[in-house]
């Protein structure tokens, strides 16, 4: 009877392959369901790791796009608590990479995330930064899982109109919904531009109307890549490896 790598010897092996793991690694993780993603979680969100010498520094992306096959609620809170990740210039490829993607992994969570990404964006023991990409995360969710789509509008809408809400909750409310193309709240956004209940410091306004007026963002659909389409549309490439 064959016996199984142990996962995290499996995991680590993501720190050796270079730019792309074998599909029979990531296959064999994979199919190791919740008992791969806690190991996982574990390399992904050593974001240090990103900054060391290759093939190491390309471990925690490989992980963080691996969970992005296994989503489950329980990895948004780890994985935001890493934020911001540092970038040291373009020529840092891997921690580039990955903190271009962090929330488009959290948004292959789908619907089970908006409740909890809602949570994290008004618990104040948060950090700034991780109340602000939790409602940054909310339109990929939107994206990935149409069919809370319009309650993730609605919620926005609500939350753009309250006058309780903080200035940093009404940004980010306006933010979803440009970046959706709500256009029903062209009017009310710029509204709030208008009155400074909205920071442009975060958000410009001309960011804003560019979304409303054309149909939203566009590169949120990468939350929809599946993990090799990741790798040929995202990299990294032979050129980043000699970099």
């Amino acid at each position: 009877m064959p016996v199984d790598t142990p996962i995290g010897d499996l995991v680590r092996q993501l720190s050796r392959v270079g730019l792309r793991p074998d599909p029979r690694l990531t296959d064999q993780i994979v199919a190791r369901g919740a008992e791969a993603r806690d190991a996982l979680l574990a390399l992904a969100t050593n974001v240090d790791a990103l900054h060391s010498e290759l093939p190491a520094a390309l471990g925690p992306l490989h992980a963080l796009r691996l969970l992005g096959e296994l989503p489950d609620v329980t990895m948004i809170g780890p994985l935001l608590s890493v934020l911001p990740v540092p970038i040291y210039g373009e020529e840092d490829v891997p921690a580039r990479l990955f903190a271009a993607e962090i929330l488009q992994i959290i948004g292959r969570v789908g619907a089970p995330a908006m409740e909890a990404l809602w949570a994290l964006a008004d618990d104040q023991a948060q950090g700034e930064t991780q109340r602000a990409a939790a409602v940054q995360a909310l339109s990929y969710v939107a994206t990935f899982a149409p069919e809370v789509r319009e309650a993730v509008l609605a919620e926005a809408r609500a939350r753009l109109a309250d006058d309780a809400q903080p200035t940093e909750m009404r940004t980010g409310a306006a933010v979803i919904l440009a970046e959706l193309g709500d256009g029903e709240s062209y009017r009310p956004i710029m509204a709030a531009y208008r009155s400074g209940t909205i920071d442009q410091s975060k958000a410009p306004a001309a960011a804003a109307r560019q979304f409303l007026l054309g149909g939203g963002r566009k590169d949120l659909s990468c939350v929809s890549h599946p993990l090799w389409e990741r790798y040929e549309q995202h990299g990294p490439n032979p050129r980043d490896e000699a970099e």
